[in-house]
């Protein structure tokens, strides 16, 4: 058989197709690899950031600048060679007319491949494709030519799972057809189609630059997943048709392959990531992106950083409000200059925190850009970035002003769920770094676009055990890549330090005994303090200058006691914070203090308000209260703990719950938080602490939430004052150090205790099991030959479909369910925020995309408690799926809203859940809360 009549059948072989509204477009299988080839050397040399390139070259046997480029083209002109399988090419399209799929199988007829017209309804019925997916089979041909897996897994993941098994290889072979569209290995049939796939082979070598299958290079398994990342970004940019367009199906392919794919580049991207310079100095960095001189503190952790050869992860432990977040977007260039890094991800707790965080970034970022005169992406990435006004005046002038330029911008391109890890500059919450270490479809390309960044975490004592293994393990594979890892707390035990460093290390491939400590002490109390890693060094900085320490006077109050004291509190003016556990302690306490001081403002805050409500009271709270606000003369300011993580706002004198001492500092961070004027009566910053007693009964709420363990230590070594920073890290270490430092009960309470200690202890232990299940292994940094692929990488009984499975996946939450709430108006219904006089029905205007958008930030989530008052999950979700088809089946067909729960709360704000189910009720005053139907009655 001549090479020119392989050719010409290779030529018949399509690769996608397309019936619109009576066009019949197809693409040749050729031009879409040679697209695929062109993108992924093209996104090689100019989109994945220099220390990528360097670590992959550095990994690879006998690894090269030309052996790397060649590597990834020659990837990405096979990466579809599965699809040169008569599996593949009978299959029908999935909105192709059957005179489309009946043209390209005669064509394939008339170019050789003999009776595939005859097998093409066999083949379907018997879902060929379904037995031999083209990913699949591609990993099977290279398999069966000699290519090691360490290569082929890459094909078969390149759909982004990997094949589960090896098993995989021996099961095709019950499945020769499929591949040869016979079984019979003489047949002239199954030749051709083996030397078609073959010859694809030996093209994709010879235009690449390898030449020969035993030139290909030995790659780790990190690298494998890197390279992955890149081919599947390649397949999906030219996959798109408004980059790549189909042909007519007359026509027998692309005149000229280089200007459709300068032309198809050109337009996928908007920004091409940069490298920034190492800054000179730190007078001169801070003066330019945040417009004063460095604090002291500032200055050193800048010089020491300035100082690291081999930047890796670098901890910052220091007080609330001393100017960390500074302290890591300057270190972020830093690093992202000696680390050749061309973006950044900026990972907190939570919504509220990274909104207020995307601001500050995007202040720093637009100085950046301005200074290199580039334009680059920045994105907001959580569940609700779409309800943040910068997000929405970003993607609003992108998408609605051509002419509209700014040094930074929404890529629209990065959008989407699995893209959005991608682009350059990101500030989200900390589940999305989390997510690095979830087994999950598609994980290779958060890999790829961490690796690209400097990571910086901030609040990082807010993850209990189970989502500290997946932190440690994202750490870990973050070591491997290379990539700089800043993390930032107030209130670090020194457990998870040592751990966060370990992890690290580790993944860098290092064992301890290679670990170069040289008097740095993991277990130190030492406060402020800078942790770094330099190769295989550990170094700190203890010696930071003496602040004036703020003296926090500690105080106890009992329940009975509480209105008593915030009259007491109040009365002389000022602003009173009141921080509780759950939110129906916050609803019920501010229910009391509206009726006992009816002239003073009120102000509450938790989780379970509509979304849009939350983001307003936030903002409120910001402008009534924050930094430089024109403050009330006295209010009070009812909360859980949203406060404590998410706002920059001031106390003058502070009530807490009892809470783990760690968090209980963050709370009293935001006690006499700003140099402002005070009442005289708050001159001193003062914390009333509920719930402490000798017996350490503690509220019921407050122990379903911490457990009795760490709230009976923080009690024990709670004293009447705290001084910060001194006191900070010795009261942290002493409460979180459970096996070194005991405590001193009286017998019966220490029997207690010691059961108490047991449950701690135990849940840890089922957590960290827990977490295993889901959680991707340790990388492998050394070519090992009897396990150097990705097959299995991603095994797993359950993978993860939506973010919000995933999220929940790595916070260990209790299950939740978010609803769409809208009220009552006349027949229909209208949002909650729109008043009774010029509030209007909104129901018949639902195929509205501004309306049916504007209905779906209304988002409202009901809590696990609520769930479990209402018989649990399955059955409030039967209700509520029973409710949407009866009272909003025009939801399902508008995109905004598809999906969703829907709930008509009536004209006073109430829902019941089934006929004697609890009652739902719902204020913008008070948030969402739930009675028993006997309790409403």
């Amino acid at each position: 058989m001549s090479v020119t009549s392989i050719d010409t059948a290779i030529s018949s072989l399509w690769a996608k197709k397309s019936d619109t509204n009576g066009n019949l477009m197809w693409l040749p299988l050729s031009v879409h690899l040679n697209d695929t080839m062109n993108v992924a050397s093209w996104l090689w040399n100019h989109w994945i950031c220099e220390g990528q390139r360097r670590n992959i070259i550095n990994d690879m046997e006998n690894g090269s600048e030309e052996l790397a480029e060649a590597t990834v083209a020659f990837l990405a002109a096979i990466h579809d060679l599965g699809k040169a399988t008569p599996a593949f090419q009978t299959q029908k399209g999935y909105s192709s007319s059957e005179d489309l799929d009946q043209q390209l199988l005669e064509r394939l007829e008339r170019y050789g491949f003999t009776g595939i017209c005859e097998i093409a309804e066999r083949f379907q019925k018997l879902h060929a494709q379904t037995q031999t997916s083209h990913a699949i089979a591609g990993e099977v041909i290279l398999y069966r030519m000699g290519v090691l897996d360490d290569i082929s897994s890459i094909i078969g993941a390149h759909h982004g799972m990997p094949a589960d098994s090896v098993e995989i290889y021996r099961n095709q072979e019950a499945y020769l057809e499929n591949y040869y569209q016979s079984e019979n290995p003489k047949a002239d049939i199954y030749q051709l189609w083996k030397s078609v796939q073959e010859q694809i082979v030996q093209q994709a070598l010879e235009e690449s630059g390898i030449c020969s299958i035993s030139n290909l290079p030995k790659l780790t398994m990190p690298d494998q997943v890197q390279l992955c990342g890149l081919v599947i970004v390649a397949d999906w940019i030219v996959s798109n048709e408004n980059f790549f367009p189909l042909i007519p199906i007359d026509q027998e392919t692309v005149p000229d392959l280089q200007e459709r794919f300068l032309v198809g580049i050109k337009k996928w991207y908007q920004t091409i990531p940069f490298e920034v310079h190492l800054p000179e100095n730190a007078d001169l960095l801070y003066e330019k992106r945040f417009g004063f001189h460095p604090r002291e503190f500032q200055r050193i952790i800048f010089d020491t950083v300035q100082m690291i050869d081999k930047p890796g992860l670098v901890i910052i432990e220091a007080p609330t409000g001393g100017g960390k977040t500074e302290s890591a977007l300057a270190c972020a260039e830093q690093l992202a200059a000696k680390s050749g890094r061309s973006g950044l991800f900026f990972g907190l707790p939570t919504q509220a925190t990274s909104n207020s965080m995307f601001s500050r970034v995007y202040e720093w970022l637009t100085s950046v850009s301005n200074e290199y005169e580039t334009t680059t992406s920045l994105r907001l990435q959580h569940g609700k970035a779409y309800l943040n006004e910068l997000m929405q005046k970003l993607s609003s002038n992108m998408a609605n002003d051509e002419s509209y330029e700014s040094q930074v911008q929404v890529n629209q391109w990065f959008a989407g769920r699995k893209t959005s890890a991608l682009d350059d500059y990101v500030v989200g919450t900390i589940d999305n770094f989390l997510l690095a270490a979830l087994k999950q479809k598609h994980l290779m390309l958060r890999h790829l676009g961490f690796d690209k960044k400097v990571v910086i975490l901030d609040e990082i004592h807010a993850y209990d055990a189970y989502m500290s293994q997946y932190l440690s393990e994202a750490l870990s594979w973050m070591g491997t890549y290379g990539v700089p890892v800043i993390l930032l707390s107030a209130t670090l035990p020194k457990a998870k330090r040592a751990e966060f460093v370990q992890s690290y290390l580790k993944g860098a491939g290092l064992k301890k005994r290679e670990i170069d400590l040289n008097g740095a002490n993991l277990d130190t109390d030492a406060y402020p303090l800078l942790t770094y890693t330099d190769g295989n060094a550990v170094r700190q900085t203890t010696e930071f200058p003496a602040e004036r320490p703020k003296k926090v006077s500690i105080k106890t109050c009992s329940e009975e006691d509480l209105f008593q004291l915030i009259g007491e509190l109040i009365q002389s003016g000022g602003i009173l914070g009141i921080i509780v556990n759950t939110v129906r302690r916050a609803q019920d306490i501010t229910v009391e203090c509206k009726k006992l001081f009816p002239n003073i403002p009120v102000e509450l805050l938790h989780a379970n308000f509509i979304a849009t409500d939350r983001i307003d009271k936030e903002n409120h709270l910001t402008q009534m209260i924050g930094k430089d606000a024109v403050r009330p003369e006295r209010a009070i300011i009812i909360g859980t703990q949203v406060i404590e993580q998410s706002l920059d706002i001031d106390f003058d004198v502070l009530i807490t719950d009892l809470c783990p001492v760690d968090l209980l500092l963050q709370r009293i961070g935001r006690l006499h938080r700003h140099d402002i004027k005070r009442p005289k009566e708050h001159q001193t910053p003062t914390t009333y602490v509920l719930g402490m007693n000798a017996d350490m009964k503690f509220e019921h709420g407050s122990e379903l939430i911490y457990g009795a363990c760490l709230l009976a230590r923080t009690q024990y070594f709670l004293r009447d004052e705290i001084r910060i920073p001194d006191d900070v890290s010795p009261l942290v270490q002493k409460v979180y150090d459970i096996s070194n430092v005991t405590m001193n009960l009286p017998p019966g309470l220490n029997a207690q205790y010691c059961k108490w200690e047991d449950d701690f202890i135990n849940q840890e232990m089922n957590q960290k099991q827990k977490a295993e299940a889901y959680r991707i292994d340790n990388p492998r940094t050394r070519i090992c030959p009897e396990k150097n692929n990705l097959i299995g990488w991603l095994n797993t009984p359950d993978v993860s479909a939506t973010d919000e499975e995933s999220y929940a996946k790595v916070r260990d939450i209790d299950e939740t369910i978010e609803v769409i709430a809208v009220r009552r108006f006349g027949e229909g219904y209208c949002l909650f925020s729109d008043n009774f006089n010029d509030a209007h029905d909104i129901s018949s205007f639902i195929n509205d995309p501004l309306i049916a958008k504007k209905i779906a930030t209304q988002s409202l989530r009901i809590s696990s408690g609520m769930i479990r008052m209402a018989g649990g999950l399955s059955h409030v979700i039967r209700l509520l799926e029973d409710y949407n088809r009866m009272n909003l089946p025009e939801w399902q067909k508008q995109p905004w809203l598809k999906g969703a729960l829907g709930i008509i709360f009536d004209e006073k704000g109430e829902f019941q859940l089934g006929d004697d189910g609890p009652v739902l009720r719902y204020s913008s005053e008070y948030g969402l809360r739930m009675e028993k139907k006997e309790e409403y009655e």
